[in-house]
């Protein structure tokens, strides 16, 4: 059923006149980093957002902290850089990986430095200390990230060249973004990097991209946290197959 509403909607998403289309693009994109960067603690709200990306002049609102929009402005300055990779058809390499993680830190990235080195996240170094976050299961040694990071982006280059339907095009883009995440190569940003993955493959094979929903933000770590617990991909692409549907339930909205 879910794959049928999928084809459904990404079908008129794709019949929409050229000017609708743009204006919700631009919608899309602004929801994308607006919810990405509220999950990682943001109070800059779609609406704030928008106002803020979109227009002459971005407006502030002068009652929210300022790291929100920092956090916002590097972004979505990384969310255009990544889907201007995907049109140049640049493909996934462990350069690209930190490039993009650096652009996501741009502005809020700070320096880290402990007995084994010093990393800097707005360059987007690999983490040389292991990670822990509360609730979830233990990530790999740091000196496996590199190594790691090369086996993720040589096996998504040999999918992103033999997917040809939308449901493997898809299930490479959620995959990415669940296998980004497990390994947890950076000290800082791995969310917002992870996710801007999968909206870069989304857009290298033309497909809308995936909103990950702040509302749903719960349900979204523990899909993860059970998928790299029981080593079981499926049950994060079920999980993002519904956050895909409800994005383009969104991009069809009326404006």
């Amino acid at each position: 059923m879910s794959w049928r509403e999928i084809e459904r909607l990404t079908t008129l998403v794709q019949q929409l006149p050229t000017a609708d289309q743009l204006s919700r693009q631009q919608l899309n994109h602004v929801m994308v980093s607006a919810h990405s960067t509220m999950i990682e603690g943001s109070r800059v709200t779609v609406q704030s957002a928008f106002d803020f990306l979109v227009g002459d002049e971005p407006k502030i609102d002068q009652s929210l902290p300022w790291d929100g929009y920092d956090m916002l402005a590097d972004h979505a300055q990384a969310l255009d850089q990544a889907l201007q990779w995907a049109d140049e058809r640049r493909l996934p390499s462990t350069e690209l990986l930190q490039d993009l993680a650096g652009a996501v830190m741009r502005t809020t990235g700070l320096r880290t430095n402990s007995i084994l080195g010093i990393t800097d996240a707005a360059r987007g170094d690999f983490r040389v200390d292991k990670v822990s976050i509360m609730g979830a299961s233990s990530f790999p040694n740091a000196q496996k990230v590199p190594i790691l990071v090369a086996q993720l982006t040589q096996q998504l280059r040999q999918r992103m060249g033999t997917a040809v339907t939308l449901e493997d095009q898809l299930h490479i883009a959620f995959d990415a973004h669940q296998q980004l995440v497990s390994i947890h190569p950076f000290n800082d940003g791995n969310g917002r990097t992870s996710r801007l993955l999968m909206n870069y493959i989304q857009h290298y094979f033309g497909q809308p991209l995936t909103v990950v929903f702040r509302e749903d933000k719960a349900t979204y770590f523990s899909a993860l946290e059970k998928s790299r617990r029981e080593d079981d991909l499926s049950i994060f692409r079920d999980f993002m197959q519904v956050q895909h549907i409800k994005s383009l339930e969104h991009h069809l909205l009326k404006l």
